[in-house]
Parts: C-alpha cells; structure tokens; sequence
C-alpha cells in the first residue's frame, strides 16, 4: 500500500475512530522509541532461548518446539531485508520492540473503544492508564528488549480481541460481517501459527461469538471460507520439513524430519512433562502468587483492576459481553500458568497482565463516572494521580539493556581464538549456539566445529574421541574426573585439551620468574594486551605457571586492578574491579598440574575507567583457607589499546 492510499484509507474512518487512530499511533512510536532505546545491544543470555531467536531468524532456521514458523519468517524478513544494519541480535532484539510497542498501541486502542466518559466519548486517560499498568511491568519490558516470541503473541492476541469485538454491529451489513469474520478466523490462525498457548484465546472468541451473534453455530456455506482463513495461516509449519530438507536444522538436532517427527515437533508433546513435577517447577503458595502480581503490575494497578470490575456489567446490572470476554481471556490463561509448572511462570501471565491492564483502565473510567458528576476538576486530577501513580508505583524501574554487552563480547572473544584446522569445541547448547552465532553473524572461527553436550559423560567420551583422533579439542567448561588424564593451555575464554605431558605452548613475551606457593609454583612469564571490546576496553592476560613438584593444593587467582593507594578501581556500573577465578576455568585445578610442565592461563579482565594509570594486582591463594600463596603486580600504564 502507498503512503497516499494509506492516509486516504485513514481519511476515509468515521470521524470519531481518527482521533483513536492518531493517539495510538502516538503510543506505538512512545513506546518504540522507549524500549528500543533501552534495548540488549547484542546477545544478552547464553542460557534462554533469546539467543536461539537472535540466530534462527537471521538465517531462516528452525526453533525449538512449536517451531515458531511464523515468527521465523517475519524476524527472518525484519533482520535482513527490513532493518539491514547492526549485528543479528540486536536487530531482533528490536523486532522484540517493535511488537511490544505495537501491542500497547492495541491495548491503548481496544480499552479507549470499551471505557467511555459519563458524556459517551471515548475515555482517553482509561485507555493511557491501561498503558502504563502493562508498558512497564518488568516481566514485559524484559520480553520487549530481548529476542522472545511473546510480544508478537500478545500483539496477535490483541489484534484478534480488537476485530471481534463489536462485531454485533455489523450485523445488518452482511458483506462487513462475513470479512469481519474472515479476518478474526485469519488472526486466530495466525496465532496458532506462532504460539500455542494463542489456542488460551478461543474459549472466550466462542463465546463471545456466540452471545453476540445469533445462530452462527448453525451451519452455512460461510464457514467453508471462514475454515480456509483459519487454516491458511497454519500452512506456514510446512516450513519446518522445507528447510529440513534443504539440511537445516535445530541448534541441538533433536528435529527428526519424518511425519512423526513433525507432529513431535509442532505439538511440543515433550513439554507436557510441565504440567506434572519436573526439575524446572517452582512450588508457589497463594502468599507467592499474591506477590509475583504484586510485584508484576504493582498495588495501584491491581486495586484500580478491582475498581473496574463493574463495567462486566452495565449501570442497570446487564452484562457487557466485551468485557466478559476479556474477563474470560485472562482467567483462561490465568488457569493455565497456574498449571504449568516452569521456572519463568511470569511470561505465560503476560494475557493475563494485559486484560488486568485493561480493567485497570476501566477502574480509571470508574473515578471518571463517580466523580465528574460532582465536579469535572475533581475526575480529572483523579484520573491523572491514577495515572502517576501507576507509572511510580511497586516498579523496579527504568531496564536499560543498552549496555549490556558483556555475554556478545566473551562470545565473540571465544569465536576469536585461533583455532587450528578441524578444532572441535565441547559445551552447553547456549554456549554452542553463541559460538554458532560468531561463525555465520560474524563469519568468525571457521576452522570450529561447536559440538553440543549437556551431558557431562558425553563431553567426557568426546573429548576422548577428538584426543584419540589427534584432533585440537577445546572446552568451555570444567569435566570432572578428566584433569588428570589430559594436559591443558587457555586460548581465550576456552581451555585446549593436549594429550598428558605434550602441551605445546608457544614462547611468552615477557619473562619473569616468580616463586610462588613455597617455591612449589612459578610463574614464569606473561603476554599482555589491550582488547577493544565493544562494552569498553579488556585486559587479556596470559599468565605461564610451572609447578616445579606437585602440588597438593587447589590455587585460585584474585585479579584486582588498583590506584596508587591500593584500592580497587570502580567499574561503570558501580562493581569494584575485582574479580576472584580458578586457572583455566578449573577445568585442571593446581593439584593436577604435572610438575615441570608449563601451563598456560589466560584472564580477560574489564578495566575500568582509570585503568592507564592503573597497576593489577595478581594474588594467589588457597581456595579453601583463603591464606595468600603470593603475588605479582602488572603496571597498566605501559599498555595500549
């Protein structure tokens, strides 16, 4: 549509539905501009399933159960042919945004049609109070500043909740009523398309559709039509056997293209296990619940709801179908989280904090009836406190991820090591998968086969497989049981694995010959360099040790970086620049360390603001005594980016 055919589609709304349109359109870019503003810059989590998004849109992959065809699709078109700039995370971080933004424009623009003032027009201070009890729970703004999926489904929940009401006025127009119809049959399909928690919306659609419709469950040749539009979006999951045949597939390759494996897939069975005990069910009491409500939407928000519990019925005690049905929505899906038995609850209670947002706006229209009456001054300061109120109150504030880079900078640090031809890197999935990110994002780490393995007996065997086959095998992590069986050197944030006694390490470039733990250690050396990161400047130091006898202690490293006083530096985000690490990322504690062998560690260490002037403190102690093993000084003023 062109911009001239889109305002005259605008100019051509009945007059009093242009001012709604505006307004909300003023809410989406307030909205855009404040999440996109204060969006992750880059890759935020190693372990949820942001990171999976921030790849499988880019490069038109397959997500875990459902599968998410219809998200795919859309971040696939944002992130690379709407919004070609940035690095892939950070574009669908904003594509998170974009539908956070766009569900409070519906959310502004569905309570403003259902509160009206004591005069019968619109109630524009419902419908921004409506706003501010859903813009800034924290559970939401998190979603909306991180690649997630749940902003575009409760936009699609809106949307469908925004066509269908009013539908009864269409009643005496049959041709506006079978394409309202069609369209409400398209966005639930559209739903089932992209979450399947969109099937919580269809008891109360049915029976809204039924109170307000007379005989539409009687059958005509309309359904025939009303099917195909419900259907037609649902043809989008055949992208998941497309691809898979074209040899994509999941990050962790539990996908299995066959019929079976589809249906496995698009139906999620395995996640029926949340509806029993499992390992990720949090036990929660009516107190804890209270609480995470409370917490969530905030005490104004919740009261101000209880207020608007009256517009379910009419001032002569006749009840109001719209809101019965938005009534209807969040305890429908109120009864499901409080089924499903998940750590992160709180994001399956976003329908529910949205209609809870929507009576709040009523609860607004409720001060307006009670008191303009009386004295309009009065309903107008009490909708504005209300307001205030709502934004102020029971928040954490404002959540500001912009420059939260330190997850992209060690994945990028991990994607730049110099991996020597057919190099096999053992970890965790988000580990793994960020890896995976570097490689096709940043075409980083191309000699690097991310080998996946939750499993700790799995990394075991394949790290004794890839040392077998004189492969380079590193890890992110520790094993337990295999530090005594290998030798192993630092690369980066990773830890090589070399068959015992044959590490091969490349010459330090700066000597030294530090005698620490009673002369059982020494520290023979370091290379020292500045790393233009991109949340500020990292010191990557790596230190060679040589037991010269074995060592029956297990050492850890406390990295401080001081003034000339000796007191620690202050990072920006207000942390002392301190940080206490095992070698190696205790993957070979000291005690494992072969005497005579050198052993290479490397530390990538923040610095703070004031670093040029800095020294780093180095000091070794013991982990379980904490009594200091010795210390060595670095002088930052000699270092440069």
């Amino acid at each position: 549509m062109s911009s001239t055919a889109f305002f005259r589609r605008i100019s051509s709304l009945p007059t009093g539905n242009r001012p709604r349109f505006w307004a909300s359109l003023l809410v989406f870019l307030f909205a855009f501009a404040l999440y996109g503003r204060t969006a992750g810059p880059g890759i935020i989590a190693l372990f949820d399933d942001s990171l999976e998004f921030q790849l499988v849109g880019p490069t038109l992959g397959i997500a875990h159960p459902s599968g998410y065809p219809l998200y795919t699709l859309l971040a696939f078109f944002w992130s690379r042919m709407l919004l070609p700039m940035g690095n892939w995370a950070w574009r669908m971080n904003l594509f998170s945004a974009f539908w956070g933004a766009l569900t409070l424009a519906l959310l502004f623009h569905l309570t403003t049609r259902l509160v009206t003032r004591a005069d019968g027009r619109a109630n524009w201070w419902a419908g921004l109070a409506a706003v501010a009890a859903a813009g800034v729970v924290p559970v939401w703004w998190q979603q909306a500043t991180v690649a997630e999926v749940y902003t575009l489904h409760n936009a699609l929940m809106l949307a469908l909740m925004d066509v269908a009401i009013g539908i009864n006025r269409t009643l005496d127009a049959p041709g506006a009523f079978r394409r309202r119809m069609t369209w409400i049959a398209f966005l639930a399909g559209l739903g089932l398309a992209h979450h399947r928690t969109s099937a919580l919306l269809l008891p109360g659609l049915a029976l809204y559709l039924l109170w307000s419709v007379p005989n539409i469950w009687k059958p005509r040749r309309a359904w025939l039509a009303w099917a195909g539009a419900f259907l037609a979006p649902l043809l989008l999951y055949g992208l998941i056997p497309l691809r898979a045949g074209m040899g994509v597939t999941d990050l962790n390759g539990a996908y299995v293209n066959s019929w079976t494996g589809f249906w496995d897939h698009v139906l999620a069975r395995r996640y029926g296990a949340f509806f029993a005990d499992n390992a990720l069910a949090v036990t929660r009491t009516p107190r804890d619940w209270l609480a995470l409500f409370v917490y969530e939407m905030g005490a104004p928000a919740l009261l101000l709801a209880l207020l608007g519990l009256p517009w379910l019925a009419d001032r002569r005690g006749k009840p109001v179908k719209a809101w019965i049905f938005v009534f209807v929505v969040g305890l429908t899906n109120l009864i499901f989280a409080l089924n499903y038995h998940v750590g992160d609850v709180e994001v399956f209670l976003l329908p529910v904090f949205l209609c809870l947002a929507m009576f709040a706006g009523a609860g607004v229209g409720t001060l307006e009836r009670l008191l303009t009456p009386r004295s309009p001054v009065a309903g107008r300061v009490a909708q504005a406190a209300a307001l205030l109120l709502l934004l102020a109150a029971g928040r954490d504030g404002v959540l500001n991820r912009s420059q939260e880079w330190a997850i992209h900078d060690y994945a990028e640090a991990m994607a730049r090591v110099d991996f020597p031809p057919d190099s096999m890197v053992v970890g965790l999935e988000g580990e793994m998968t960020a890896l995976k990110y570097m490689q096709q994002a940043e075409g980083l780490a191309a000699n690097a086969a991310p080998i996946v393995a939750d499993d700790p007996a799995r990394r075991a065997q394949l790290v004794a497989d890839g040392v077998a086959a004189g492969q380079p095998v590193y890890l992110t992590r520790e094993i337990a049981g295999i530090e005594a069986l290998y030798s192993f050197s630092a690369d980066g944030p990773l830890v090589r694995v070399w068959p015992r006694g044959e590490i091969g390490i490349a010459a330090y470039a700066q000597p030294l010959d530090v005698a620490m733990a009673d002369g059982a250690l020494r520290l023979l050396g370091y290379d020292a360099d500045v790393l233009a990161q991109h949340g500020g400047p990292a010191l990557s130091l790596a230190l060679y040790w040589q037991p010269d006898q074995a060592i029956d202690r297990n050492y850890k490293l406390s990295l401080r970086i001081v003034d000339e006083a000796g007191a620690p530096l202050t990072n920006p985000n207000g942390e002392t620049a301190v940080a206490d690490r095992f070698p190696l990322r205790q993957v070979a504690p000291t005690w494992s360390w072969k005497a005579g062998e050198i052993v290479r560690d490397v530390q990538i260490i923040q610095l703070p603001p004031g670093w040029e002037s800095a020294r780093l403190q180095v000091i070794l102690y013991d982990a379980e005594s904490v009594a200091e093993a010795g210390r060595w000084e670095l002088n930052l003023s000699n270092l440069r980016p």
